[in-house]
């Protein structure tokens, strides 16, 4: 005979209790993560850690799954991310893509992101592909979205500044990709037809303390991409980064047979080594700007 204190077995609506009670305690848990994300995000803000606020500039689906995923988002962005690793070694590119615009819009903020998304189909990409059209195709698509996506969510990013700058100087403005001038063609094209989206008044300024230049050539591109990106600069590895492609950019010109950027390279020389005086390397570019 079964003690009568013993519990009856549980019955079907007893079950049906505790998943609703789980339920709203989960759904209590997210509420309360919410709110004390909101507090953490205010608190980035007053000590000067983020660089925007947190939805500014934000498609309304990229700001909504900032702020309802909370702290969750950074879970998940860890998961992509190691997903990613094994697309990369494998070489899977086309759907690193993809997977690399869910990562985007789960951390915005992120100039790593932005820059291997845009880097994976510049490099990787456009070289799986068999003509220059392809290519270009995939080339203008990381150009683009560095400057109309990456920047716009991180507007004081010195790396991204940096990351645009050498790709217009490298993947356009030399003979390393044997379709680049198709490219610098396509380019010039298109940026005429845009009215180049930059800022005039930089520009000008651009033109009296660096050089005057052809706004439609790659090497000017990265003369204004790394100039506008100095302010932003909160390392000295970072501020040399840009000097350096700056003065690169015009050492281009200068190879193309523009011998009158010679002073206006120079004095960019000069201008790197007197705020970098250890930089061993730069006595011997002006050494050969010189001869």
């Amino acid at each position: 005979m079964r003690p009568s204190s013993l519990s009856p077995p549980p019955t079907r609506g007893g079950a049906a209790v505790r998943t609703v009670a789980w339920g709203l305690a989960c759904a209590a848990a997210l509420a309360a993560a919410g709110l004390f994300n909101e507090r953490l995000l205010d608190l980035r803000g007053d000590l000067e850690l983020t660089q925007a606020p947190p939805t500014e500039n934000m498609p309304p689906m990229v700001a909504f799954t900032t702020v309802a995923l909370g702290g969750f988002r950074g879970i998940l962005a860890d998961i992509l991310w190691m997903r990613s690793g094994t697309l990369q070694e494998e070489g899977r590119y086309f759907e690193l893509v993809q997977l690399s615009d869910w990562i985007a819009k789960l951390q915005p903020r992120s100039s790593a992101i932005w820059t291997y998304h845009a880097w994976n189909m510049a490099y990787n990409l456009s070289a799986l592909m068999p003509t220059p059209e392809e290519r270009w195709h995939w080339v203008r698509n990381g150009l683009s979205l560095l400057r109309d996506e990456g920047m716009v969510y991180n507007p004081g990013s010195a790396r991204l500044h940096q990351e645009l700058a050498w790709m217009f100087l490298h993947k356009l403005g030399t003979a390393d990709d044997t379709a680049a001038p198709y490219y610098r063609e396509q380019w010039k094209r298109e940026s005429l037809q845009a009215n180049l989206r930059l800022n005039a008044d930089v520009m000008a300024q651009l033109s009296k303390e660096v050089a005057p230049l052809d706004w439609s050539t790659p090497q000017a591109q990265a003369v204004y991409w790394a100039y506008t990106g100095l302010p932003f600069a909160r390392t000295e590895f970072e501020d040399l980064a840009l000097r350096r492609i700056l003065y690169q950019a015009l050492l281009q010109l200068v190879q193309q047979g523009q011998q009158e950027m010679i002073p206006h390279a120079i004095r960019a020389v000069e201008d790197t080594q007197r705020r970098h005086p250890n930089t061993a390397p730069l006595q011997g570019v002006l050494d050969r700007l010189q001869e």
